[in-house]
């Protein structure tokens, strides 16, 4: 008995088949409907962010003007989202288990940073703070996920970061920590640490009716954030078998065990300080 040839683009799928949803989910996020990759490479050429996290279109800079007549606008709903990729979410519900990357990163001692300043100030830091670590995330093929009050999420997958995806991540990872030592950020008391793991989660629209978002969720992503809120200031924490996945040297990097609830095993981590990223930049 002969199997069918698994679909390779959307419009191979019937829309009616038993999880046709999940099937097109896989097929966009792992990179094999040129599709998006194609939507984001135009998108990506016009100014500026911040950006729809699917598509690429741009909210900011001159580029928001054609993106807006596009009907490609932010999202009444998701600003982190455009218009239409909302409705494609909304409309074709589901997601798809694939490899990612993950990366949290926090500002250390937020609470207290607020009582010390003006409301007005502590905004401040934490928009440079956002723009920074979104610009260093954005520079390494990564979606900024979410933010988080004082804290970033961003997701790191194959249709855009490719199969060095994990590299990718780590890189970023660095980048943000790099990006965040900043006079200005660090004469405002803002000091952040950075987490990253990666491994198998499930990507897609989570949520109900019109509060659907895309994002991921899973053990990975749940290790990935206890490592971001694990890191010290000026650290970047980054789980070993995600160090090993980038390709990365063990010998002489700093380690460290963690205790995961709900895991019975301690996780090693490799322990990276901004002073040694800023010294082989």
């Amino acid at each position: 008995m002969t199997t069918a040839p698994r679909p390779k683009r959307l419009e191979d799928i019937d829309p009616t088949s038993p999880g046709a949803n999940d099937e097109g989910w896989r097929i966009i996020l792992t990179g094999e409907d040129p599709g998006l990759p194609k939507l984001r490479q135009r998108f990506r050429r016009l100014p500026s962010s911040p950006r729809c996290k699917m598509c690429a279109a741009p909210f900011g800079g001159p580029g928001r003007l054609l993106t807006k007549f596009m009907m490609h606008g932010p999202s009444s709903v998701n600003p982190l989202l455009c218009s239409v990729c909302f409705g494609q979410i909304r409309n074709h519900p589901g997601g798809a288990e694939i490899p990612i990357g993950v990366l949290f990163a926090d500002i250390r001692g937020s609470t207290g940073l607020a009582e010390r300043t003006s409301a007005g100030e502590f905004r401040r830091l934490v928009e440079r703070f956002y723009r920074r670590a979104s610009k260093a995330i954005d520079d390494h093929d990564g979606i900024v996920d979410k933010f988080l009050g004082d804290g970033i999420m961003a997701l790191f997958i194959p249709v855009i970061a490719g199969e060095m995806l994990v590299e990718r991540a780590v890189t970023a990872g660095e980048a943000v920590l790099k990006a965040v030592d900043h006079p200005e950020l660090v004469a405002g008391g803002v000091r952040v640490g950075v987490g990253v793991h990666s491994g198998e989660a499930f990507v897609g629209a989570i949520g109900s009716e019109d509060r659907l978002d895309f994002t991921a969720l899973g053990d990975t992503v749940n290790v990935a954030a206890r490592l971001g809120s694990d890191a010290g200031a000026g650290e970047l924490l980054v789980s070993a078998s995600a160090w090993r996945a980038a390709g990365r040297d063990e010998a002489g990097v700093e380690l460290r065990q963690l205790e995961v609830k709900g895991r019975t095993e301690p996780l090693e981590v490799v322990v990276i300080r901004s002073g040694a990223v800023a010294a082989v930049a």
